[in-house]
């Protein structure tokens, strides 16, 4: 994806919502397409459950939501980050470069 624009995008979510939408869904599509199965297909059934919990809500209520997965989201790449530090972090099982 190019460089993110807010201002591009929020000024699309208020001039055009349906475009907006269409913005949204296929920047999603273009990155889950790019990365491996492994990691898109987990990626793809996060975002249905989220687009489920999103359905019908105003728009305070989705950000709310949205903030709370994104703060999940957050606190598992962290713990995985960590395990990760954890298993490559000393000297005898670093990886050669």
């Amino acid at each position: 994806m190019e460089k993110f624009d807010f201002d591009d995008w929020a000024e699309l979510y208020r001039t055009d919502p349906a475009a907006f939408e269409a913005r949204r869904l296929t920047v999603l599509a273009l990155e889950l397409a790019g990365a491996d199965p492994g990691t898109a297909e987990p990626a793809r059934a996060a975002l249905r459950r989220l687009e489920a919990q999103l359905e019908g809500k105003s728009d305070e209520e989705r950000i709310r939501t949205s903030m709370i997965w994104m703060v999940a989201s957050m606190r598992l790449l962290s713990a995985r980050m960590r395990d990760l530090g954890d298993q490559i972090g000393t000297k005898d099982r670093m990886i050669p470069v």
